[in-house]
């Protein structure tokens, strides 16, 4: 009988690929090296937050109908009133999607002359000052003389003195007053003149019981003018407009006072009718049941969803498990379509095209259709994020098959039996101390009665501290057996992963396994990894993980990518 040899060998590729990565690391450690000369050199930095959800780099090249109030805080910063005091906090008032991030980024930009040190953090629900401040003084150079294993606070004091800066707090949600002065305390220390706050929020100071702010301005709407102009810019772009296209115009000024004044309605509904620019399709848009649903003058949900509803079905499954991950997660292009991948909603018609490549073209397009918003890192690779509201949108339309459960809502849960795909997001409050850790344990072990679990499909958990709750997990998952999909993310506690699932040597029909921890975590994955025989994506690159018997790998013949650590992978 002939015998044929394989084509690729998982075991001598990774350990080429080791090799290769062993005669890097020299080159690697020169490099940082360099960097981090020229950071100490340097009198100006700045400053994004160390997993940043918004930038300070801008994404919409033109700011319409905020010229006025634009100039106010240009001006007030240069030669204007905030250049005399030490400290002006400076709040910017609006609902979600009225562009408070876009308009603070074109502030942000303008100003930078005017500053030493320049921070920017995105604040989300989770104000926090310890975090916040142990996540700015990591992304402050040092300086001479600063006093050794100080505490965050007292270092963010001594590395901005004389300096003058701006820190910009973007999409502050929920904050308390204790948390707020603690995190304001070594920023008033400065002594520079004209130091400035900027904070972002929903929250005005009518609604909250102190006065967090020294001047507010609100973001309203955009008037009728302005917002007409900017909708025709996500419509036609740069190359052409309604002369162009003049029996659309009156259909057009309809659907745009469905939009509110709102440029997050205008981005999306107006990309959407960049898809065919014809009558037909324009009047079925403005004559959709879903305007109907608007319960206020500054409710665009339903707009958005009319969005999200004429999305091809390949694109609304892509957006679909967004609903599973925290709000203002990064995602790498990898990362979304390998998770696409190993949901297997990803399908090439055409046998020439990579499912890779699929991916890529979808995750393009939900860019281009503004359900997605492409960042660049401080390197120049790209990472997406999905605004607030429409991941709002995503937990709407999958809420039958789609529960992200936290300690705020874990009481609430309802009898979902239709429920396959689950994520749990553990916030480092949760294990605070003993009372709230032991509250949410025993929120999470009531899930086996609200939930099918043995019909899961997919699970993932986030937060630093989730393997605190291993043992709770552990009975939580006991009878699924039919996941398909495991992120497990963040990770500081070292734990076997048959901890969490130990059903794991049945996991027949696994096809994505995900493990990321921090520095400290080390999870073991032993010889049951032979079984996987469905599996397509094995991502471990963020981890110390140890496999055992790697030679059983040879059974994982439908395995498409296989990630590791540089210098942590270990042969069993």
């Amino acid at each position: 009988m002939q015998t044929y040899k394989l084509k690729f060998n998982h075991v001598e590729m990774s350990k080429r690929m080791a090799h290769i990565v062993q005669q890097l690391d020299p080159i690697c450690a020169k490099v940082k090296e360099i960097l981090d000369l020229e950071l100490r050199k340097s009198t100006k930095v700045s400053i994004i937050g160390n997993r940043p959800k918004t930038t300070p780099a801008i994404i919409e090249p033109e700011l319409f109908g905020r010229d006025a109030e634009k100039k106010d805080i240009v001006d007030g910063i240069t030669v204007g009133k905030y250049c005399a005091d030490g400290l002006t906090v400076l709040q910017i008032v609006g609902p979600g999607g009225i562009g408070k991030t876009t308009f603070t980024q074109h502030v942000y930009q303008e100003v930078k002359s005017s500053f030493d040190v320049m921070i920017w953090v995105c604040i989300s629900l989770n104000f926090d000052a310890n975090r916040l401040a142990r996540e700015i003084v990591k992304n402050i150079p040092k300086v001479n003389g600063e006093t050794e294993n100080a505490i965050d606070e007292e270092l963010i004091e001594q590395r901005i003195k004389h300096k003058r800066f701006l820190l910009v707090l973007d999409d502050v949600r929920t904050y308390h007053d204790d948390e707020w002065k603690k995190l304001l305390a070594p920023f008033k220390k400065g002594d520079a003149r004209g130091n400035i706050i900027i904070v972002t929020t929903r929250i005005s100071e009518t609604t909250t019981a102190g006065k967090i702010a020294d001047h507010s301005i609100n973001l309203d709407r955009l008037g009728p003018e302005d917002f007409m102009h900017l909708f025709e810019a996500y419509v036609f772009g740069h190359q052409q407009s309604w002369k162009d296209h003049p029996e659309l115009l009156n259909v057009g000024r309809e659907i745009v006072v469905h939009l509110k004044g709102f440029p997050l309605a205008a981005n999306t509904v107006g990309r959407l009718l960049r898809n065919q620019l014809t009558l037909g399709h324009w009047t079925r848009v403005l004559e959709s049941k879903e305007w109907e649903l608007q319960s206020s003058e500054y409710d665009i949900m339903p707009a958005l969803k009319l969005s999200y509803d004429y999305l091809p079905f390949h694109l609304q499954q892509c957006f679909f498990y967004c609903a599973l991950f925290p709000e203002d997660y990064e995602f790498c292009n990898e990362e979304l379509v390998h998770l696409w991948i190993g949901l297997n909603i990803l399908d090439s018609c055409d046998r020439r095209r990579r499912l890779e490549d699929v991916g890529l073209c979808y995750l393009n397009d939900l860019v281009n259709l503004g359900f997605l918003k492409e960042n660049m890192k401080k390197d120049g690779s790209p990472y997406y994020v999905v605004h607030d509201l429409l991941h709002e949108l995503a937990v709407k339309v999958s809420s039958s098959d789609c529960l992200s459960i936290s300690s705020s809502n874990v009481r609430y849960v309802q009898s979902s039996p239709s429920i396959r795909h689950l994520s749990i997001i553990i916030d480092a409050r949760d294990v605070n101390d003993r009372m709230t850790f032991e509250d949410f344990k025993r929120d999470l072990s009531t899930l086996p009665e609200k939930l099918t679990v043995e019909n899961l499909q997919t699970v993932m958990l986030f937060g630093r501290f989730h393997g605190s709750f291993a043992k709770t997990f552990g009975d939580l998952f006991a009878e699924a057996k039919a996941l398909r999909v495991i992120l497990l993310s963040e990770a500081y506690c070292s734990y076997i992963l048959e901890d969490v699932f130990r059903s794991l040597p049945r996991f027949i029909h696994l096809r994505y396994l995900r493990i990321t921890t921090g520095t400290k975590g080390k999870l073991s994955l032993n010889s049951n990894i032979s079984r996987f025989y469905h599996l397509r994506v094995l991502d471990v690159q963020e981890c110390n993980v140890h496999l055992g018997l790697l030679k059983a790998m040879s059974n994982l013949v439908k395995l498409r990518h296989f990630l590791v650590q540089d210098g942590g992978f270990e042969l069993g």
